[in-house]
């Protein structure tokens, strides 16, 4: 059980804060939440809330230790990681993003951005898996870290020379 104060991963908006852990307002069924405040991307700001008797899709943190292991295993940038056939692509986004896996987005993330330095632009669908990637990838990184958000990229970069 995590406590108020404390730091989570919501593997689907990634790093937050445990605010409470509070009925629902105007629920009198007994149950409780964790109500949390995510620390990235476009979920920052808003509340989420996970009942305390199905919290599956929580669990702590990145360590200091686990996050070096990850930007250490980190997609060499100058190997191609995108998916060139798009239903694989999207299939693998899904799947990937469902599973919360910091280590397996790495590589889908990287490829995204590869197609975006290339192309300029991204497409739809790569645009909207980044923007729910990277607040997962980038924030568990920058919290295990204790590195500015905007700085993960160039850091991870930096340990190839870019």
């Amino acid at each position: 059980m995590f406590k108020k104060g404390s730091y989570v991963f919501h593997k689907r908006v990634g790093v937050c804060l445990v605010n409470e852990i509070a009925p629902l307002p105007g629920d009198n069924s007994g149950n409780l939440y964790y109500v949390l405040s995510p620390l990235y991307g476009e979920d920052k700001g808003n509340l989420v809330r996970v009942p305390l008797m199905n919290a599956v899709s929580l669990s702590a943190p990145l360590s200091k230790e686990e996050a070096e292991d990850i930007v250490s295993s980190w997609p060499d940038p100058d190997e191609n990681h995108y998916l060139v056939d798009s239903k694989k692509r999207k299939t693998c986004y899904e799947e990937t993003l469902g599973s919360g896996s910091i280590s397996a987005l790495a590589p889908l993330l990287e490829g995204a951005m590869q197609r975006k330095k290339k192309d300029g632009h991204l497409n739809s669908m790569d645009g909207q898996f980044v923007s729910r990637a990277e607040p997962l990838v980038y924030g568990s990184l920058s919290y295990a870290l204790d590195i500015e958000y905007g700085e993960i990229r160039p850091y991870i970069l930096s340990r190839f020379g870019l």
